[in-house]
């Protein structure tokens, strides 16, 4: 074989890895080092590697395919609506590195360097790390990479956001133990397990700030609650205008054919959430914190704004707006009204969601 043909062979991997595919990407492993001061390397792993191999299944299947899809139209849209520099999405196993220069990608004696600037979805399968799933990393890999894509935490304004990274991240967790798995492969006791899960289905991080707005609106477990509780309501299902989601899309859809309907229910809710967090980003006010991004959902979508707002309130017992809020312990009777009242009053202006600082 010359040399031409063989180098096209060993380099098939990364050209694979940049076509359009939603469902494709680049899995490596980190390499054991050589000496302390070499630069980070990683290649293909082992035939035999099981972890390689356990997450290549999970993400050709169930919510690992879903949230890879997701990811990719992240990046979509990104690269439509600002001057995102859209790289191929790439996995590596092992020990996270978090230096930020090149790391060299070798595969036999062919070799490349991997930009700084282009992120890697660490899975780290060593040491104490097997007393978690892959699938619980695989998620938080992928939805920290998403919130990378919409709001990057490089100082400034967005480094106010860690909040809502982590509580985005929550949400996912919890959905992901709800998804239904492929049939030979089912996390879910594992993700379940996790304390994300009670606490987000019994709204327990809620009742364990006994009233205090201020310190809802920045825990990342409230976050996840009311992501939770707004993707799993009707405006999970709810479309948008159709514009809201070309630039997620590679293609125009057919004539006539919505292109929520193109996404589902989980990508539909995604990408308004993603459209509504850019659009305040690109307008000077980037969300800071759980009042902001509501406040920038229900604005980008108005039809949509007195249902998001009540979710809100009501998961929140009201607290943000209104001193101590509403007391979890009154008769259920009492609550709903008083919420009620509240929802009515923060929908015509009469009172704000920070009212209760």
């Amino acid at each position: 074989m010359t040399r031409l043909p063989a180098l096209a062979l060993l380099a098939a991997p990364l050209l694979v890895a940049c076509t359009t595919r939603d469902d494709d990407y680049m899995l490596l492993r980190r390499a054991a080092a050589r000496d302390a001061g070499e630069v980070t390397r990683l290649a293909p792993p082992a035939r035999g590697d099981g972890e390689a191999s356990y997450v290549r299944h999970l993400l050709a299947n169930g919510f690992g395919a879903e949230l890879l899809r997701t990811y990719a139209m992240t990046k979509r849209f990104a690269a439509f609506t600002s001057d995102y520099h859209q790289a191929p999405t790439t996995f590596a196993l092992g020990a996270p590195d978090a230096t930020a220069r090149a790391r060299r990608i070798e595969i036999g004696w062919w070799h490349t360097n991997k930009p700084a600037r282009e992120p890697i979805i660490w899975i780290d399968d060593s040491g104490a790390r097997r007393q978690r799933s892959t699938m619980v990393d695989l998620v938080s890999g992928l939805g920290g990479a998403i919130v990378d894509v919409v709001a990057p935490e490089t100082g400034g304004a967005y480094a106010q956001s860690s909040s809502l990274r982590a509580g985005y991240v929550a949400f996912l967790q919890v959905v992901a133990a709800e998804w239904r798995p492929p049939r030979d492969t089912d996390d879910r006791d594992d993700l379940r397990g996790l304390q994300v899960f009670a606490d987000v289905r019994a709204n327990d991080a809620v009742l364990r700030s006994h009233g205090d707005g201020r310190r809802m609106v920045s825990d990342p477990l409230v976050v996840a609650s009311v992501l939770y509780r707004l993707a799993s309501s009707g405006l999970g299902q709810k479309m948008a205008d159709p514009a809201v989601y070309r630039p997620f899309l590679e293609a125009r859809p057919p004539r006539d054919v919505h292109p929520a309907l193109l996404l589902g229910a989980f990508r539909n809710f995604q990408a308004k959430l993603v459209s509504a967090w850019h659009r305040a980003s690109a307008a000077g006010h980037p969300p800071h914190d759980l009042v902001d991004l509501i406040e920038a959902y229900a604005d980008a979508y108005p039809a949509e704004r007195a249902e998001a707002m009540r979710i809100f309130l009501v998961t929140t017992y009201a607290a943000t707006a209104v001193r101590d809020g509403v007391s979890a312990d009154e008769p259920s009777g009492e609550i709903e009204s008083r919420l009620a009242m509240l929802t009515a009053d923060v929908l015509f202006g009469r009172r704000g969601l920070r009212d209760g600082f």
